[in-house]
């Protein structure tokens, strides 16, 4: 019989516990934190940050949460200065009453007032973890946890055994996680879908093949591939194509030419003159202060005709939301790409503007991985037919890469 794995709630009072470390360092502290817990601890099976998302410091920070499947709770700026005490101690204690099958918590801060919680957890037999700044944290505190351990690590000394390293996949989990890949619309499925899916695509197909109770438990194993959301309707699954990532390595895509590394890295509309209709109605749409639209009403009213394919209208979003030119209400963090309500970005000034924004938001990972990266390359990429009329525009763009690094 298989061995069963523990079983953790991890709960992330975000902003404490990343204090002074810049948007590049947060993400990794995210990464290698859930990575390592995974590895030594158990299966997170349940996962909650709390932190203002409106704050554009966490932009990156969020985004890498997403990935890893960690529900984000919005907290007002301006409220209590307790209240992300205040609401991860209430979801603790709201998990012991809903999850009974959880074998204890992770409990990721950078204070120490959490000591009445830690009490009541470990009252009901559950295993406490606490992760934090340990410059910050009283020695009472540290003896309520069964395991302490200091911002940065995510390893269990002694007191809780911990697992070797996670091996390369083997072949045949590759296998099926290249067919769950294909089975997982860039808009994400409900797991109880997907299930049903598997079962007609892999009919041989079980997760105790492969170590796990349950296909949630085979996704969440198989690190950095697909992200689980919890939404209104069940816990939707995003995969891959939901990250507008390149499957090529870093080497590889040195090697392709300007518009082929585009076409791989970035979703974008290729056609010049669909691109700027669609930026400009987008534009237009919003330009009336305080218009909220979801993904999807934005869709149907700039793209009628569904001209646009799923997924460079979703890479388009996703640039023009990471490049501050709209605002993604961050209380749709977990529901499905075409619910989320989005807005103008408030510094937007004007037209020129968004453009700018978008194309930097566009051209950024170019910026950083191909040093030759000129004006006149975006110009002739995206607008063959115009070149010199457009080159002032990404002259533009240029100077604002440049500015941020």
């Amino acid at each position: 019989m298989l061995e069963k794995k523990s079983q953790f709630a991890l709960l992330i009072d975000l902003e404490n516990f990343l204090g002074g470390l810049d948007s590049d360092n947060a993400v990794a502290a995210i990464t290698e934190m859930i990575t390592a817990l995974q590895a030594n601890v158990g299966n997170l099976v349940h996962r909650k940050a709390f932190a203002d998302w409106s704050n554009n410091k966490l932009r990156k920070a969020a985004a890498e949460l997403q990935r890893h499947g960690v529900i984000m709770q919005h907290l007002q700026r301006g409220q209590s200065k307790n209240l992300s005490h205040d609401m991860l101690a209430f979801e603790a204690i709201s998990c012991l009453a809903t999850k009974p099958g959880l074998d204890g918590f992770v409990i990721v801060t950078s204070e120490a007032d959490y000591q009445t919680l830690l009490g009541c957890l470990k009252g009901a037999g559950k295993i406490v973890i606490a992760i934090a700044n340990d410059s910050n944290v009283n020695s009472s505190w540290k003896k309520l946890c069964d395991e302490f351990l200091p911002m940065g690590s995510g390893k269990p000394s002694s007191k809780s055994a911990a697992a070797a390293p996670a091996a390369a996949p083997s072949p045949e989990k590759n296998a099926v996680v290249n067919v769950l890949k294909d089975l997982v619309p860039v808009n994400g499925l409900l797991l109880e879908d997907l299930e049903q899916k598997v079962k007609e695509a892999l009919p041989d197909f079980t997760p105790e093949q492969f170590q796990c109770s349950s296909l949630m438990e085979f996704l969440q194993s198989v690190s950095n591939v697909f992200k689980l959301n919890q939404t209104e309707e069940g816990l939707l699954v995003i995969g891959p194509a939901g990250k507008n990532a390149s499957p090529y390595s870093l080497q590889e895509l040195q090697s392709f030419s300007f518009a082929e590394y585009m076409r791989v890295t970035r979703w974008y509309i290729e056609d010049a003159n669909i691109r700027d209709r669609v930026l400009h109605n987008i534009y237009a749409l919003f330009e009336d202060n305080g218009r909220v639209l979801t993904n999807e009403e934005l869709h149907n009213l700039v793209d009628p005709d569904g001209i646009v394919e799923e997924r460079p209208w979703y890479g388009t979003i996703f640039s023009l939301v990471y490049g501050a030119c709209l605002w993604e209400n961050p209380d749709d963090s977990s529901v499905p790409l075409p619910r989320r309500r989005l807005s103008l970005f408030r510094t937007v000034k004007n037209e020129e503007e968004f453009l700018v924004r978008y194309y930097t938001s566009l051209f950024h990972k170019a910026y950083t991985e191909r040093p030759e990266l000129t004006a006149q390359m975006c110009a002739e990429l995206m607008h063959p037919e115009d070149v010199e009329a457009h080159l002032p525009l990404y002259e533009r763009v240029l100077e604002e890469l440049e500015k941020r690094h």
